[in-house]
């Protein structure tokens, strides 16, 4: 099989990164796993580089080509491997596509792969924390995704999603690219951010000044819709199913209806989303995956991202720093993420 994308470099090298360029889905190197062997290949730009940063010592036999030879990887793969028995994860070089189901073996992780999103979450947490206490009246949107993006690439983490919204502009669009609005009152701020190919997720909201009722109370009925979410993340149950659980639980808080304009989630790993859940999905879920729940009703948003576990949850992006609440729900409690009052 041969792995191109960043994506798969990442989970197949435990950790490495393959991008020079982030928009492109795949890196500037390719593994090819045989039967018998394991080969890196890539040019000779960037080959010692990746074996001093990014590749396990001795994990893989390395090919290495002129950087201007646009032919040798193709050749190189025909040499060391029969392709008429081969795959690759994106279809290159002419090769059949990977069925669907391959990316299942990344999605269950293993326990180094578990401390490295354990770190990654303390990370990302951190991140979104210190720029939303940093924000200040005044302060466009642009200005408080700047300082996420620097808080996170402190920390060597990829802010692959920046999403800020002040005041009106949080009501309004679930997906707030940020721009020069200005913040006079409320401030919403949400980030995924990546390392070592794994995805984090969360969202936090701050106040200026008194918080009108109706604000309160939303934020209180989306922690136990995200609650809800949570709890019902165990394995052996099918996203459709968890979904059902939080679709109910919005309306039991009369916002039947807001679970629509905007996806609530899913498994998340080395993709910002691996399986959006959706209704009727029968994905199962298996302990030591990770997901990221991101209910929202109109002026607010909750999100974080877990572990599961055989028999609990781990919220991976909560630093134990930000204002939360206890939320009950069916006589087990999670801990959400409040405002923080300003």
């Amino acid at each position: 099989m041969l792995l191109g994308s960043q994506s798969n470099f990442a989970w197949i090298t435990a950790g490495g990164h393959s991008h020079i360029a982030l928009g492109e889905e795949s890196g500037v190197a390719l593994v090819l796993v045989t039967t018998s062997d394991a080969y890196l290949l890539t040019t000779n730009i960037e080959l010692q580089r990746l074996l001093d940063e990014e590749v396990p010592d001795e994990s893989f036999t390395t090919v290495e080509y002129p950087w201007h030879d646009q032919q040798a990887p193709e050749r190189l793969v025909t040499e060391l491997c029969d392709t008429s028995q081969a795959i690759s994860d994106l279809g290159a070089m002419g090769l059949p596509r990977a069925p669907e189901d391959i990316v299942e073996l990344r999605r269950v992780l293993l326990e180094p792969e578990l401390d490295r999103y354990r770190a990654l979450g303390r990370a990302a947490g951190k991140a979104l924390e210190t720029a939303c206490r940093e924000a200040a009246l005044g302060d466009t949107e642009l200005d408080v995704a700047a300082r996420l993006s620097f808080e996170c690439l402190k920390e060597g983490v990829l802010p692959l999603v920046n999403l800020v919204a002040a005041d009106d502009r949080i009501a309004r669009y679930r997906h707030p690219l940020p721009t020069r609005n200005a913040l006079s009152g409320t401030l919403l701020a949400a980030v995924t951010g990546r390392r070592h190919g794994l995805h984090a997720s969360a969202t936090r909201m701050v106040t200026f000044g008194a918080v009108d009722d109706d604000l309160e109370a939303r934020r209180r009925s989306v922690a136990r819709v995200d609650a809800r979410f949570i709890l019902a993340s165990t394995p052996g149950r099918s996203l459709g199913e968890v979904l059902d659980d939080g679709i109910r639980e919005y309306a039991s808080e009369a916002f039947q209806d807001d679970w629509k304009l905007h996806h609530q989630g899913g498994l998340t790993g080395y993709a910002g989303r691996e399986v959006l859940a959706t209704p009727g999905s029968t994905y199962g879920l298996k302990a030591n995956q990770a997901l990221a729940w991101n209910p929202s009703i109109t002026r607010v948003k909750s999100e974080d991202t877990i572990l599961v576990t055989d028999d609990d949850h781990e919220v991976i992006t909560r630093t134990g720093e930000w204002p939360e609440e206890e939320v009950e729900i069916d006589n087990r409690t999670v801990v959400r993420p409040a405002f923080l009052k300003r």
